[in-house]
């Protein structure tokens, strides 16, 4: 039935994309040179992060997917082009930028454990000329999906917030539902969105910055909604699960996860099956609770890795 639901649906995510690489080893003993471990390198994997992971997480409930961001001219934006090709993601709207590298997350595990994060990345805001590129290309696609995601990372594409407002307005026009995971306190950049899915301290840090200091969660979420034109607020919560702020349900959602091994990525796979469910029509109770079922599964996950539809098809079957 959820193959049936969400097969021919398609959707744009734009945002700040990464590369995720694994060194994967084993530490044995303590450095005579400095009190450090000694890790013994066994293999590399690399995974899309950031937006790219949202997308990744689209491709595994078995949607179409095109990705608009920005790369380096570099060695990795050539392997993250690669791996995305490979997962089935259209690269319409992608820029290669030479004035930047590839935002790259490398993190060293040992023992399911992780030692060391390494982060390459350019947080000044992308060019008003690349800025304008990713619009040209992305002109196409608005009669070709079902729904954006907005994947904010604070890499700078959407710095500035003239690119963010330009995909809400344009995409409201085209009446396609706009879902956006945040970063930062100005949230005006956001405005006109259908749903924004901060964690709990985004939305404590913001409700700080609107004056709402002693505000409880239900609150907070509607003057937001009021004061920004959103549809609804996601609130997730870690171990406490979710909170919905939405016309019709308003209420929490206790965390589904039954062992918790990396929270990396879990936001993107929250925001990816909101979106694939929301816009396949299931009632906003539905779609939480799946978006809640998902996000409970990839914590139990080593490394960045996305929801799989053949996962939730088993929940389903199992009811």
């Amino acid at each position: 039935m959820l193959a049936e639901r969400l097969a021919g649906l398609s959707f744009l995510v734009i945002g700040d994309v990464m590369l995720d690489r694994y060194f994967w080893g084993d530490v044995e003993r303590i450095s005579p040179e400095a009190p450090v471990p000694v890790f013994n390198l066994r293999r590399i994997t690399k995974n899309l992060g950031g937006a790219a992971n949202v997308a990744h997480n689209l491709r595994g409930l078995k949607t179409k997917v095109e990705l608009a961001g920005v790369v380096g001219e570099d060695p990795e934006g050539k392997d993250f082009e690669d791996l995305a090709r490979e997962k089935g993601i259209g690269l319409e709207a992608l820029v290669a930028d030479a004035s930047r590298p590839t935002t790259v997350k490398t993190r060293v595990i040992a023992h399911s454990q992780q030692l060391l994060r390494i982060d390459v990345e350019e947080r000044a805001p992308i060019s008003s000329e690349v800025s304008r590129t990713i619009q040209e290309r992305l002109r196409p696609l608005w009669n070709k999906v079902n729904g954006v995601i907005v994947s904010d990372y604070a890499k700078g594409v959407f710095n500035g917030g003239g690119l963010v407002q330009h995909v809400i307005s344009r995409a409201r026009e085209s009446g396609l539902p706009v879902m956006v995971d945040p970063k930062g306190l100005d949230w005006s950049r956001y405005e006109g969105a259908t749903c924004v899915t901060p964690n709990l301290r985004e939305l404590k840090e913001v409700a700080k910055a609107e004056g709402l200091y002693q505000a409880e969660i239900p609150e907070i979420c509607e003057m937001l909604c009021r004061k920004y034109r959103f549809d609804f607020l996601l609130v997730t919560m870690g171990a406490e699960g979710m909170y919905l702020h939405h016309p019709e349900v308003k209420g929490r959602f206790a965390a589904r996860a039954l062992e918790v091994y990396d929270v990396s990525g879990a936001g993107d796979t929250v925001i990816a099956t909101l979106a694939a469910f929301y816009s396949a029509g299931f009632p906003i109770q539905e779609v939480v609770e799946w978006a809640n079922k998902a996000a409970g599964i990839v914590v139990g996950k080593v490394g960045t890795q996305p929801i799989l539809l053949e996962e939730l098809e088993r929940l389903a079957e199992n009811k």
